[in-house]
C-alpha cells in the first residue's frame, strides 16, 4: 500500500492515471509541500556552511513567479528565522516569468511578466522554482540574472521537483528534493483551481460528462470543498 504520509513517497511519487488523458496527475498536499521545503531549507544551510566566506555564499534569493511564490515564501520563513547565527542574512526578491498556458501546454519561449525586484549584481543568487521540467525557464532566468544588465556572478537552483536533467544543468549547483516522471502533471497547492478550470474542458471534449469529471477530480485527490466551490465554474467554461 502506498503511504502518502511518508516523505519517501514524495521523493519519487507516482501520479494518478485518468481515462483517455495522456497526463498523470499528482496532487501535492499542503503538508507534503511544507515538509519538502523544510528539507530544502536544511540542505540550503548545509550549502551555506560549506561556502561560508567565499564567492559561492548566497545573500540574495529570487523567486520565479508565479510557481515559486509559495515554496519561496515557505523557504523564506525557515531561512529568516532558523539560520545559524554565523550565516549571512538572505534578501528575497521576485522575477516574473511565464512558461505554460496550462497543463501540458508549454509556451515556445518563456515570457518576462514582472521585472527583477532586487539588486543581484556581483552576487551568487539562489533561484527558487517549484519544478524544473524542460529546464528552459530556469535557464532563461539564470541567463537573465547573469547578463551584464543584472550582473549576478552565478546561481544556485532550489526546487522541490525535477522532471528532467537538461544538459545545461551539468556543472550547475542545485538543491532539489525529488524527481517526477515527465508524463505527470504536478498540482502544487497554489494551482489547484487553475488545473481544475483548465483540465475539465479537456475531459469534456473527450466525452466525459459532469459526474465523470467530478469522479476524476476525486480520484486525483481533490477535496469536496474545492469541488463544491469551483467545479461549476470549470464546467461552465467547458460547455
Amino acid at each position: 500500500m502506498v503511504d502518502m504520509n511518508s516523505l519517501d513517497f514524495w521523493r519519487n511519487p507516482t501520479g494518478v492515471v485518468i481515462p483517455n488523458d495522456p497526463l498523470k496527475f499528482l496532487y501535492v498536499t499542503d503538508d507534503a509541500e511544507h515538509r519538502m521545503v523544510s528539507w530544502l531549507a536544511a540542505r540550503f544551510f548545509e550549502y551555506q556552511q560549506r561556502h561560508l566566506g567565499t564567492e559561492r555564499e548566497i545573500s540574495k534569493m529570487v523567486m520565479i513567479t508565479m510557481g515559486a511564490l509559495l515554496p519561496g515564501v515557505l523557504l523564506q520563513d525557515y531561512i529568516t528565522h532558523c539560520a545559524p547565527p554565523d550565516l549571512p542574512k538572505v534578501e528575497f526578491g521576485t522575477f516574473g516569468v511565464r512558461c505554460y498556458l496550462g497543463p501540458g501546454q508549454p509556451l515556445e519561449h518563456p515570457e518576462v511578466v514582472q521585472p527583477l525586484s532586487i539588486d543581484v549584481r556581483g552576487q551568487t543568487v539562489g533561484i527558487v522554482e517549484d519544478l524544473i521540467d524542460l529546464g528552459e525557464t530556469t535557464r532563461f532566468v539564470h541567463d537573465c540574472l547573469c547578463s551584464p544588465y543584472c550582473g549576478a556572478r552565478s546561481t544556485l537552483i532550489i526546487a522541490p521537483y525535477r522532471k528532467s536533467s537538461p544538459a545545461w544543468l551539468e556543472g550547475q549547483e542545485f538543491i532539489i528534493f525529488g524527481n517526477c516522471p515527465k508524463d505527470t502533471w504536478i498540482i502544487m497547492p497554489r494551482e489547484r483551481v487553475e488545473t481544475m478550470v483548465k483540465r475539465v474542458p479537456t475531459w469534456v471534449q473527450s466525452g466525459a460528462d459532469k459526474d465523470e469529471c467530478i469522479r476524476r477530480l476525486r480520484l486525483i485527490g481533490y477535496p469536496d470543498y474545492l469541488i463544491d466551490d469551483w467545479f461549476e465554474t470549470a464546467w461552465e467554461r467547458a460547455v
